[in-house]
């Protein structure tokens, strides 16, 4: 079993594995390439964001609602997997269901 944190800190690829640290390239995990391009934007949305200041609640309910979308589609694409989304404009974890 794979435990996994949905987050998007700066200079992240995305994933991160909760008990190990350190984060995991997207390729290792066997995601669709429409997921991992998924993330990708997502993570670039979120650094904009960040360098905003996060300023924009609206824009960080919008960032956040996409990575709990993302945190259900790696749920769905991958077995043997535990997933939370932890949301780094709030830093703290949210609930995906």
């Amino acid at each position: 079993m794979k435990y996994l944190i949905v987050d998007a800190a700066l200079n992240g690829t995305g994933i991160r594995d909760q008990y190990q640290g350190g984060y995991i390239p997207l390729e290792d995990l066997s995601l669709s390439n429409s997921t991992i391009k998924r993330i990708r934007k997502w993570l670039s949305r979120y650094e904009d964001e960040h360098y905003q200041g996060y300023d924009n609640q609206e824009v960080i309910d919008e960032l956040d609602e996409e990575g709990k979308e993302i945190t259900l589609i790696i749920l769905n694409e991958l077995t043997d997997v535990k997933v939370k989304y932890f949301s780094d404009a709030k830093m703290c974890f949210i609930d995906t269901t």
